[in-house]
C-alpha cells in the first residue's frame, strides 16, 4: 500500500506529530505567511485528512499513518538518495527502518510518497527507484585524490581522459546512517553513481593505510550498488543489514 502526502498535508502532519527535524534529504515546507493563515490552512488540511480516513474525530492521526511518519522521524538506521531525472524535478528518497518495520519514503516536488518495504531490502528499495542505465564500460581504477583529475599511470590518464569527453546526463548520490546506542547518529561516506555516453558508474572516497584519501571509479550495475550500500550498512550500523 502507497500513501501519498501532498506537501501541504505533509506540513501539518509533521507539526501535529511533533516530529522534529525533518531527516534529510526530505523537507517539510511551511504554508502560510501568518499564524491566522496557518490556521485556516491547517482546519482544510485536517478536514481533508477525515474525508480520506486518516484523522480522527478527535484529531487523531490514524495509527498507521502516525507510526509510517514516527519511523522517518526515529528511524534506527536508513539509507539516503538524490538524483535528478534527465527528464524530470529532482528526487529525494529515504529507505528507513527500526526493527522489523521498514519503509521507503519518495519525495518530489509534487509531494511524498510512503510505502512499507522488507527491512532486510533497505539497500534494494533505494537502488531500484533510480532511472534505469547500462553498466559503463569503462575500467576500473582507483586513484589518490591529489592525482585527480588527470592520473599518475599511463592506463589512469587514459580512462579520466575518456570519461572528461563524454556527456554527463544524471546523477546523484547515496549513503547510510544509523542512530548511535549512546545517543546521535553515524553515517557513512557518500557513494555517487554518474551516467555518461558509456554507462553508469560509481564512485567512492577511502582513506588508505597510508593516510592517503584514495578515489574510486569503477562500472556500476544494480547488483554493484546493492553490494556497496550493503557494505556501508553493515560497517555503520555493527550488525543490522
Amino acid at each position: 500500500m502507497t500513501t501519498f502526502l501532498s506537501p501541504l498535508t505533509l506540513d501539518f502532519l509533521w507539526e501535529s506529530l511533533d516530529a522534529g527535524e525533518p531527516p534529510y534529504p526530505l523537507a517539510v515546507r511551511s504554508h502560510g505567511a501568518t499564524v491566522d493563515e496557518r490556521s485556516v490552512l491547517r482546519q482544510q488540511v485536517f478536514g481533508e485528512l477525515r474525508d480520506r480516513a486518516m484523522l480522527d474525530g478527535h484529531g487523531r492521526v490514524a495509527p498507521d499513518l502516525e507510526d509510517w511518519l514516527a519511523l522517518l522521524a526515529r528511524a534506527d538506521r536508513s539509507i539516503d538518495s538524490v538524483f535528478r531525472p534527465a527528464d524530470g524535478p529532482p528526487v529525494a528518497a529515504l529507505s528507513v527502518a527500526a526493527g522489523s518495520r521498514a519503509l521507503l519514503a519518495t519525495q518530489t516536488p509534487e509531494g511524498l510518497w510512503l510505502r512499507p518495504v522488507d527491512a532486510g531490502a533497505l539497500a534494494s528499495s533505494v537502488v531500484d527507484l533510480l532511472p534505469p542505465a547500462p553498466r559503463g564500460t569503462e575500467p576500473s581504477i582507483t586513484v589518490a585524490s591529489e592525482d585527480l583529475p588527470h592520473g599518475r599511470s599511463a592506463a589512469d590518464r587514459r580512462v579520466l581522459s575518456h570519461f572528461a569527453t563524454q556527456r554527463n546526463h544524471r546523477a546523484g548520490q547515496l549513503a547510510v546512517n544509523a542512530r548511535k546506542p549512546m545517543g546521535g547518529r553515524s553515517r557513512s561516506p557518500v557513494l555517487s553513481w554518474f551516467d555518461t555516453d558509456t554507462g553508469r558508474y560509481l564512485t567512492y572516497a577511502r582513506t588508505g593505510r597510508d593516510g592517503h584519501e584514495w578515489i574510486t571509479i569503477a562500472p556500476a550495475d544494480p547488483p554493484a550498488l546493492r553490494a556497496r550500500l550493503t557494505e556501508l550498512l553493515t560497517t555503520v550500523t555493527g550488525n543490522r543489514p
